[in-house]
């Protein structure tokens, strides 16, 4: 990664974040971060949303991982969401081997196969799948693998205050050579809560076998927030750590998230909502 497009890169964000707060509440965010597990739900049809986070474990076990990665998504229908991941900076460290570079890319997807309702037992239900491809940056860094994930939540409470999201997975990973290929999954339970109007409380549990999501394997705990600023634009963080003998004592991870409605307003819509 040039020096250029560091400096440069923040600067880019601000300005995007600067037109995204001009949005309306057709929006809809509904940002992956700050915990693993995700919820059963996308954001609001023909808006596109663009989510930058940074993953740091300085103290694993095996070496030193940190991240630097952009999702892209774009809800094409209701209940269909595409999903495009670049994980532009990685640096990965075990023992005297270090190595720097662009990471893989993702692209897959999202179906919403049960919209949750606050008024049902049943809760919401949907599919994701990535798939995973190498790109040309140093070897080390490199996956090609796909992920399937099982999505399930459900608000509780007269507001829908606490929501309790759950999610499994099947992962391959290691695929360069087809006879090295891996086989593993990821379990992840979250709680979040409404503190206030823009600000939800997160804590979960996860744990994984094969390193995904940016996260060495192993099981942690986890607490952190997302913040929304207005109807486009928030910001996320947390601290994870690690309970097992192989994981990661500690992470971190922080992000931001802002969206933009593609298309042309309704009339109601470009007055804003009451």
């Amino acid at each position: 990664m040039s020096k250029r497009f560091i400096c440069l890169f923040p600067s880019l964000l601000l300005l995007l974040a600067s037109r995204a707060s001009f949005a309306q509440d057709d929006i809809g965010l509904n940002p992956t971060r700050p915990t693993v597990a995700n919820a059963a739900t996308i954001q609001n049809p023909h808006v596109i949303q663009v989510e930058v986070g940074y993953d740091a474990y300085p103290q694993s076990v095996p070496g030193n991982l940190q991240t630097v990665d952009t999702l892209l998504t774009y809800s094409v229908l209701p209940r269909l969401r595409l999903d495009f991941d670049w994980a532009f900076f990685s640096h990965a460290q075990n023992g005297p081997d270090t190595a720097n570079g662009i990471s893989t890319v993702q692209a897959g997807g999202k179906v919403v196969l049960w919209k949750e309702d606050y008024h049902r037992p049943m809760p919401g239900i949907a599919l994701q799948y990535e798939a995973e491809f190498p790109t040309a940056s140093n070897a080390s860094l490199q996956n090609y693998g796909q992920q399937a994930i099982l999505l399930i939540n459900h608000h509780y409470g007269k507001n829908g205050d606490l929501d309790v999201i759950a999610n499994g997975s099947i992962v391959q990973a290691g695929c360069q050579v087809g006879s090295q290929c891996t086989y593993g999954g990821q379990q992840a339970v979250a709680l979040s809560y409404h503190l206030q109007e823009r600000t939800r409380l997160y804590a979960e549990v996860f744990a994984q076998n094969t390193s995904s999501s940016n996260t060495p394997p192993g099981t942690y705990v986890f607490g952190g927030f997302f913040h929304r600023f207005n109807d486009a634009f928030g910001i996320d963080g947390g601290l994870r750590f690690g309970v097992s003998n192989h994981s990661a004592s500690i992470g971190t991870t922080v992000g931001i998230v802002f969206g933009q409605k593609l298309g042309k307003r309704t009339p109601s819509q470009q007055t804003g909502s009451k």
